[in-house]
């Protein structure tokens, strides 16, 4: 199965949090491919660093992920922001940043995961209002503090 991961739900796997355990299952089953854009790179040593000002954590477990991202994305599939990503994250912002609250960095991940996705595809998400944009996109959708499965 294609797994594509916002950073939101991703960095779960990098960091012991609640939904880590699923994430961890999602990304480390042998039969399915682990699909991020090219954005989750930036917001996910973003993210990292902003745990480590606010005193989350320590600076060995910075260190410690920041490594672990490296290593790992050379496993991952990673989708480039191209123009045509942008300029469907547009469209999104327009139909749904008003009555939805999307955001732009969500609206990335979402435009890519609208250009990229097939049937058999999972957009896997801990955020709970790009979740919902995303369920009203009637893509298949999991959040890994709901759900226990995937499917």
């Amino acid at each position: 199965m294609n797994l594509f991961f916002d950073t939101s739900a991703l960095v779960k796997f990098f960091h012991e949090e609640d939904g880590t355990d699923r994430v961890t299952e999602w990304i480390t089953f042998q039969d399915n491919e682990i699909w991020i854009s090219e954005i989750a790179l930036l917001e996910f040593m973003s993210a990292i660093h902003r745990r480590f000002r606010n005193g989350e954590i320590e600076e060995v477990r910075l260190e410690e992920a920041i490594a672990a991202f490296e290593e790992q994305m050379t496993l991952f599939n990673v989708e480039p922001l191209a123009h045509s990503v942008i300029k469907e994250s547009e469209r999104l912002l327009r139909e749904y940043g008003k009555t939805h609250g999307l955001r732009t960095l969500d609206a990335l991940h979402l435009g890519t995961y609208s250009m990229i996705y097939d049937e058999d595809w999972v957009f896997v998400v801990s955020d709970e209002n790009l979740y919902k944009v995303a369920e009203l996109m009637s893509f298949k959708a999991i959040n890994p503090l709901k759900h226990e499965n995937i499917g």
